[in-house]
């Protein structure tokens, strides 16, 4: 027989279902945020990043690496199944609008958990809280990968869902967090430290022992997944283990000098990433000094805190280790170190600056829908700032290859060359908007990718680039039109 995971002071509160009136709460203010961050403009015109075409496109596509890449080089196994029974078969917008849905099926179900472990505020306080759920100013810097990481959002929200039924008993919830954790691994890791951190949240204040197995469960679930991505690559490509790409700068651990130099990039890595969100982790840290001083809520908190530091703990093994640092963007925890202990506030009972017995002082869960307008209003600029930028550029080069191709109908479309300043040719940014032009004539010309300009095509383009970004060049070196377009200088936001 199996024990309910419920600490008994859980179990003595009744478990409240869901009213009408909250689902169309629910639903009302996820559609506000889509409109409110202007989540529908990369729904619907997708800007695509250069390493998510290999996942939009048929195999074999030229200019695109094949998607057996990733799994080699990052385990991404059950991208490569969606790839092979989805992502190829479709376009980047259909791509977009699947991660859409799946990221606000993984929200409702992660606001969903909160209700169900007792955070359930006014319908006011309420919508902040959805709303700072879904403007994760991590998050955001995710849409662009729809291709690559559409599975991975859909596993998360299918996870989510699944949470409450899992909770119930100890077996549950262990295969619930191996599994999670499992195919976080094979997709995209990030996810699982959501996981673990909401089934911590669940639990309330479930004895440590529980929390602690919990943290175990979900490290074996980490282990075999790399196990699973380990042995594949083995099976198919005869390589147990991982090739890392050359741009992560793997440097083994192999002695105190290589200590010295992966310690480094980890804390160097961590100061960028927390002064990157410097305003929400002021907003978590001003949340958990005043959930300490309230003892209904530090012992959820405590519990939460330890959520955060497995999660850290591994980042920074992971970095020791190897060498590679985990870019800003894949540490999804960080909203939730904000967004989170906020949440907590609202079940406390403490009272602020109280002078006396009879000062009732200022209510903590008044405090904390303070904290969460200021979460909820600067997610949502980060999300308007972030796609308007990256919509802008998407604009610009679609407008480039719309006029470089554009041609009289009965004739032959022209043939696209591309120059490039070769002070950026040779640099990751410039390498990313080189393939971003790729594509966007690659798209409206139905398939057929430019090419490099060469020798005369070059020295042309050159000569005339201050009156670019098209410039018709003639039948230069062969016969048909050609077209020059040149590479515009790579935006400040990459």
């Amino acid at each position: 027989m199996t024990t309910p995971l419920a600490p008994p002071a859980a179990r003595r509160m009744p478990r409240l279902p869901p009213t009408p009136r909250r689902r169309v709460l629910g639903l009302g203010v996820i559609a506000a945020a889509f409109l409110l961050t202007g989540a529908v403009a990369q729904a619907v015109t997708p800007f695509i990043r250069q390493d998510d075409w290999p996942f939009l496109l048929p195999g074999g596509t030229p200019g695109v690496l094949p998607t057996g890449y990733y799994n080699v080089s990052e385990g991404r196994w059950l991208n490569y199944a969606w790839w092979a029974v989805v992502g190829q078969h479709g376009t980047a917008t259909t791509a977009a609008l699947t991660y859409a849905v799946g990221y606000a099926a993984l929200v409702a179900g992660m606001w969903r958990v909160l209700h169900r472990s007792g955070i359930r505020p006014g319908p006011a306080v309420d919508a902040l809280l959805g709303i700072s759920l879904f403007a994760s100013c991590v998050w955001v810097q995710l849409l662009y990968w729809p291709g690559t990481l559409t599975p991975s959002v859909l596993m998360g929200a299918a996870a989510m869902w699944l949470l409450p039924w899992a909770a119930r008993t100890r077996v549950r919830l262990g295969v619930w967090l191996v599994i999670g954790e499992t195919a976080a691994v094979l997709s995209y890791p990030p996810i699982g430290v959501v996981l673990l951190v909401f089934a911590v949240v669940l639990l309330r204040d479930a004895p440590w022992r529980r929390v602690l197995s919990m943290a175990a469960a979900w490290m074996a679930g980490f282990a075999l997944g790399v196990g699973v991505a380990y042995t594949l690559n083995w099976i198919v490509y005869g390589h147990f283990g991982l090739k890392l790409a050359a741009w992560r700068r793997a440097n083994a651990l192999t002695s105190l000098d290589a200590l010295g130099v992966n310690t480094g990039r980890w804390l160097e890595a961590a100061g960028t990433l927390w002064t990157a969100q410097w305003w929400a982790v002021l907003v978590g840290l001003v949340a958990i000094v005043l959930g300490w001083r309230d003892r209904t809520i530090r012992p959820r908190l405590q519990r939460l805190l330890l959520a955060f530091a497995v999660a850290y703990a591994l980042d920074a093994a992971q970095t020791v280790a190897t060498g590679v640092v985990t870019e800003a963007r894949g540490q999804l925890w960080t909203w939730l170190f904000a967004v989170l202990p906020v949440a907590l506030l609202l079940i406390g009972r403490r009272r602020l600056l109280a002078g006396s017995r009879t000062d009732h002082g200022l209510p903590v869960d008044r405090v904390a829908t303070v904290l969460l307008a200021v979460l909820a209003l600067g997610g949502v600029l980060a999300w308007r700032a972030d796609i308007g930028a990256h919509q802008a550029t998407r604009m610009q080069y679609a407008a480039i290859a719309a006029t470089a191709t554009a041609h009289d109908a009965g004739k032959a479309a022209p043939t696209v060359v591309v120059y490039q300043d070769p002070a950026a040719k040779n640099t990751r940014s410039g390498r990313i908007m080189a393939s971003t032009l790729f594509m966007a004539v690659h798209q409206e010309q139905g398939g057929v990718l430019p090419r490099w300009c060469r020798g005369a095509e070059c020295r042309q383009l050159a000569e005339h680039a201050a009156s670019g970004p098209v410039i018709p060049l003639g039948p230069v070196g062969g016969p048909g039109n050609v077209v020059g377009v040149i590479v515009p200088t790579p935006p400040s936001w990459l």
